[in-house]
């Protein structure tokens, strides 16, 4: 049950990061990278998350051919 909280958690982090939300309030699981819409959401995000203390750093990386990029947290 607590695996499928965390990852609903980070699935509405993702949405809301993507919807252009100004605030984060969900964490993602420690590790697991977030699929975002671009790099700059995919930084601007990350920043935010760092800035309020909620990870130490964060990687965007774009993982595979379609371009897709995603969030991972470094905690």
């Amino acid at each position: 049950m607590r695996r499928k909280l965390a990852k609903a958690a980070v699935v509405m982090a993702g949405i809301a990061a993507v919807a252009g939300g100004t605030t984060v309030t969900a964490q993602a699981a420690e590790g697991a990278p977030i699929k975002m819409a671009n790099f700059e959401t995919c930084a601007a995000w990350g920043h935010d998350l760092q800035a309020k203390g909620v990870v130490k750093g964060y990687h965007c990386d774009n993982m595979n051919p379609e371009k897709q990029w995603y969030l991972t947290p470094v905690y």
